[in-house]
């Protein structure tokens, strides 16, 4: 009786064993793969010149990415060409911010 009962005990020890050993390297893994796939995004500037029909609006849409929202950028872009309206014509040259993967010097 005493030997089925210790035979049980390490064989339940065993189990939980192997499970914590499984979650632990489980999470080891996870967290190796994201630091795979992540990237280094460096912040850049360019001009551009302001074509019939656009928009702060619809230029954030080929600028902005990794920004929190559109509101922000086009503040960022108010800000950095001193607009206080918001509004652009035509043959403007603007800076617009923009984040690249790709280190540039």
């Amino acid at each position: 009786m005493y030997e089925r009962k210790r035979l049980a005990a390490i064989l339940i020890f065993t189990f939980c064993l192997i499970t914590v050993l499984a979650i632990a390297f489980g999470s080891f893994l996870s967290r190796a793969k994201a630091k795979e796939s992540y990237n280094t995004y460096y912040k850049y500037y360019t001009n551009i010149e302001i074509q019939p029909g656009d928009t702060l609006w619809n230029l954030a849409d080929s600028y902005m990415e990794n920004y929190e929202s559109k509101t922000i950028y086009i503040n960022e872009v108010n800000e950095l060409n001193s607009l206080k309206d918001g509004k652009i014509v035509s043959g403007q040259s603007l800076i617009m911010p923009y984040y690249s993967t790709e280190y540039k010097l």
